[in-house]
């Protein structure tokens, strides 16, 4: 029987050596989006021995325009991306092993799993989650790859350590409010990003690091343009990641003591973290008598409801998005309300 990896193995740079290391290899990826879904699939087609998958979100309808490994039933039901993505994965290639995490990325994830992995990926959406994995990739010294996507426009740049600027150098020159939710995004410029940063992935994982770019490299598919920019000179000796005197200020956790309650970009909803992790349980939620609560549905990691106006989805954690308003105040006293309803 042919090797599954064959055509890979027999392209050069790769090779039976490549594939060995790429059998051996752990990556992290946080988000399982637009950029995670095909950067998952590629590196689970690719051999990766073990691929660690971290993603807060559910899959939506809207969702499933660029995003793929998900299904209309995984939107009906509100199925996790990072469990949806690693059903669809399990069918591809099940001597890779998949773990999976229903959770949002905080310092003490980055602490607990970032040591150990051979490659940080960028899956997110999210300018701070980004901040935190440079100051991890650097604090513990794994490589890891950037990527970014709005519209037609992307880009990408791999960061090695010890050569030119990190993420927190460039964050001067780089947009920090990019968002789908009021630009848009066409399932092209996602792919081509997450291609970029598959290709620089199997480049450092098979041990071809003298291949991987050290330029930020981007593009607009729909005004046929593509850069390519040198950023080695950007490099500061006063940042705080990788500078003289690196303190890695984003793996502090002073911020998390707090309860976070966030508008979202595109407005309407309202997500709500709690100071501390919790184990809500769910279905004690189910049996409330209370004329206000209606439409429950329980999911997997999550229950979904009505309550006070508002078509709320309660995760296992306590995270919570309350959809139909977005008033901060409103929001909390909302969430406030439907945690006081669970018996203890």
């Amino acid at each position: 029987m042919v090797n599954r990896y064959d055509r890979q193995t027999r392209f050069h740079p790769i090779g039976i050596k490549g594939q060995e290391r790429l059998r051996s290899a752990h990556v992290l990826l946080v988000g399982c989006g637009a950029l995670g879904t095909p950067m998952a699939d590629t590196l689970v087609r690719a051999g990766v021995g073990k691929l660690t998958i971290i993603d807060r979100d559910y899959v939506e309808r809207h969702n499933l325009q660029r995003q793929q490994l998900f299904t209309e039933e995984d939107a009906e039901q509100k199925v996790s991306k990072a469990r949806a993505a690693a059903r669809q994965l399990e069918k591809v290639n099940k001597d890779v092993e998949l773990d999976v995490y229903v959770r949002d990325f905080q310092a003490e994830d980055a602490k607990n799993f970032v040591p150990g992995v051979d490659l940080l990926l960028d899956g997110t959406d999210n300018f701070e989650v980004r901040l935190l994995l440079n100051d991890a990739a650097y604090r513990y010294g794994i490589p890891w790859i950037y990527g970014g996507v709005i519209g037609s426009y992307g880009l990408s740049l791999t960061f090695t350590l010890g050569e030119g600027p990190c993420l927190r150098c460039l964050s001067p020159y780089l947009s920090l409010d990019e968002t789908c939710d009021t630009d848009g995004v066409i399932a092209p410029a996602s792919q081509m990003v997450a291609a970029m940063q598959s290709a620089e992935a199997l480049k450092i994982l098979s041990g071809s690091q003298s291949h991987v770019s050290h330029h930020l490299r981007s593009f607009d598919l729909w005004e046929n343009e593509t850069t390519s920019v040198d950023v080695m000179r950007l490099k500061s000796d006063e940042c705080p990641t990788c500078g003289v005197t690196p303190s890695y200020p984003a793996l502090q956790t002073k911020d998390e003591q707090g309860k976070q309650i966030r508008v979202l970009c595109g407005g309407d909803t309202v997500h709500v973290r709690p100071r501390e992790r919790q184990e809500v349980q769910l279905d004690k939620l189910q049996s409330v008598q209370d004329p206000s609560l209606s439409f429950f549905r329980l999911h997997e990691d999550a229950a979904t409801f009505d309550y006070d106006g508002c078509r709320i989805v309660l995760f296992k954690d306590g995270r919570a998005l309350l959809h139909g308003t977005d008033q901060s105040e409103h929001a909390e006293k909302v969430y406030e309300q439907v945690l006081a309803l669970i018996p203890s």
